[in-house]
């Protein structure tokens, strides 16, 4: 019966020491984040636990064994909590620093990894003995003491479900009502399919991916040929997209980054020009909780069914990473697509009936397309796809299969863009809406040894489809071959809705007079790969940080003219091309932080604005 005890004793501490690392980190994460609704209180206070639980369990046995641990089941309750709370609490810290405050780049054997993880371990001595001794001082003991440590996780659950539905009431007040739009220009839609490459556009030459409703808007619009991404992945390269500003200026570049309050979003100014705004995304990237949701009367985040019970804030826990990791890889082998994200056809079947309805009211809509973006799922759907997640690096013998399944996943999407203009159309909408299509960055397969995005500049990565239909069908056929960037959206799409643009912004209208710049401007810093890119019409030149997690050269140099898959770096045969394009390169750093959101920025020297000035910028 001892036995029986110290192990039941053991998992309760257990469930109390996970409890209360699962409340700490809710903690962190709602104040860190906010958002729409804190369900990360009760689902941390009830995951951690049960993983608490049967951690303690383990540790109570081992009292069992080692008795001089715990001489009774009230000391093997507490040394089981405070032994969940100090290894738990150790992996959980250890997870945010790493990622939050290290951007994933904390070589264990750095002087700085070392005091840090010995500061880690230290901590976790710490917590071990203070939850020990609180667990003690709480309950009583003989068997009363059992009884104690019984009820204290059941406050620990009560202690997350009430913050969370306190919390959640706080946040649940009437939103007024939409006033009706009084602006004079066109309609507006911004569609951003995400991961979307250029060369898998009909319309950009693809030969094998079908896309007729792409290349249907492409007719009807403007095509620009060259058109980059600032940034590889969603959530600074949407930023971008909305603000026109470079990531070093709106500061939105690592996991944990918000959109700052500071900045004047696309949808903003439409607002302000009395345009109604609405918004229907499904990449929890540019969730209200990362406050993408600025200027927006409306903004639906269609969200995934998340595994385990969680909620959006609750996907946010460490211990949600790990155990939709584990399920991935190990548990699960079916994938279905709610599971990821929403797509096209539930994207278009909350977008449409709004277009529909409010037909007659100026209005801006920001529709984001997730389907071209891992996993690539058999069309129709039946379970089967490959996924970053449990797939990080697929042998390369699997291209060709990977390939074509992304390919039909972006044949899926096009129909459904089919589905939007037709119904525009069918509403009488079509002629009088500006609509853009683009995407937040390409997709890598291979092309330098590596999968997926976010790690490299290369084109692969960056080089997006670029389509804006104008009101009237205005320059209809029109392609442009001058460098076009995502930072351009905004200004582009303001001024087409004959709205003037924001003074803070770093675009320009593509359809001004406004030569287009010599060379743009590329930037990363996500994974603990640190990265600079400067193209020109003829060159483009990277940088990349020393012992990076891609082992990427530190200076790649390739002749876009002779090269344009970059298959060959030619920086050792042309030191004096890298040195003008550091040079270069340097300036437009300059320029790209100079109007940041936080932090000093200081003035640009007259030698940099001469620099900037004759690469075509005027700022």
């Amino acid at each position: 019966m001892k036995f029986l005890m110290k192990i039941l004793a053991g998992a309760l501490g257990g469930f109390v020491g996970g409890s209360i690392v699962g409340l700490l980190e809710a903690v962190v994460i709602a104040y860190a984040g906010g958002g729409e609704e804190y369900g990360v209180f009760r689902f941390a206070s009830v995951s951690y636990g049960i993983i608490g639980a049967v951690g303690g369990a383990g540790i109570g046995f081992g009292t069992v064994i080692l008795p001089f641990l715990a001489r009774d089941s009230r000391a093997a309750a507490a040394f089981s909590a405070g032994s969940v709370a100090a290894l738990l609490g150790l992996a959980v810290a250890r997870f945010r620093i790493v990622r939050d405050l290290f951007a994933e780049s904390l070589p264990i054997t750095s002087t700085e990894g070392l005091v840090v993880h010995g500061a880690l371990v230290v901590g976790a001595l710490l917590v071990l003995f203070a939850v020990r001794g609180l667990l003690l001082s709480l309950s009583r003991e003989g068997s009363s003491g059992f009884v104690s440590v019984a009820l204290i996780s059941v406050l620990c659950v009560g202690v997350g479900s009430t913050a969370t539905s306190t919390l959640d009431a706080m946040m649940t007040g009437q939103a007024p009502p939409v006033a009706p739009g009084t602006a004079q220009g066109p309609n507006v839609i911004l569609i951003i399919a995400d991961t979307l490459r250029a060369d898998f556009v009909g319309a950009y030459g693809s030969k094998a991916t079908k896309t007729p409703a792409m290349d249907g808007l492409a007719k009807d619009g403007v095509v620009f040929e060259n058109a980059f991404s600032n940034s590889t992945w969603t959530r600074p390269s949407v930023a971008t997209i909305l603000t026109s500003l470079y990531p070093s200026s709106h500061r939105v570049m690592y996991k944990t980054d918000l959109l700052p309050g500071e900045v004047t979003t696309l949808a903003e100014t439409m607002k302000g020009a009395g345009y109604v705004t609405v918004g229907y995304v499904t990449n929890i990237n540019v969730a209200p909780s990362f406050h993408f949701e600025q200027g927006f009367d409306e903004y639906h985040y269609l969200t995934p069914e998340f595994f385990f019970g969680a909620t959006d804030s609750g996907s946010k826990l460490a211990f949600y990473s790990g155990m939709r990791l584990v399920r991935a890889r190990f548990l699960a082998k079916e994938k279905w697509v709610q599971h990821y994200y929403q797509d096209a056809q539930t994207v278009n079947g909350d977008a449409l009936p709004w277009l529909d309805k409010n037909a007659d009211n100026p209005s801006f809509t920001l529709i984001h397309y997730m389907d071209p973006h891992d996993p690539y799922f058999e069309i129709p759907y039946n379970g089967v796809a490959v996924a970053r997640v449990d797939t990080p690096d697929p042998d390369p013998s699997q291209r060709d299969r990977l390939v074509k399944l992304y390919a039909s996943n972006i044949e899926y999407l096009d129909r459904f863009i089919g589905n939007l203009t037709e119904a525009l159309k069918a509403s009488g909408q079509y002629d009088n809406t500006v609509i853009a299509l683009v995407a937040d960055h390409g997709e890598e397969f291979y092309e330098h040894k590596g999968w997926w995005h976010g790690t490299t500049l290369y084109d692969e990565e960056s080089r997006v489809p670029m389509v804006v239909k104008l009101a009237k069908n205005a320059k209809a056929g029109t392609r442009v071959t001058a460098l076009a960037q995502l930072l351009d959206v905004t200004p582009t799409l303001a001024a087409a809705a004959q709205v003037e643009a924001d003074a803070a912004w770093q675009g320009r209208d593509l359809f001004s007079n406004t030569p287009a710049p010599a060379a743009l401007f590329q930037e990363e810093d996500h994974e603990g790969n640190v990265l600079h890119s400067i193209r020109t019409d003829s060159w483009k030149l990277i940088l990349a940080n020393e012992g990076n997690p891609r082992h990427l050269a530190a200076v790649e140099l390739y002749d876009m003219k002779t090269d344009p898959k970059e298959t060959s770096n030619v920086a050792d045969a042309n030191a004096a091309v890298v040195e003008q394009l550091r040079t270069d390169l340097e300036a437009l750093k300059v320029m790209a932080g100079s109007r940041a959101v936080t932090g000093s920025t200081g003035e640009i020297d007259s030698a940099t604005s001469e620099k900037l000035k004759a690469l075509g910028y005027a700022n």
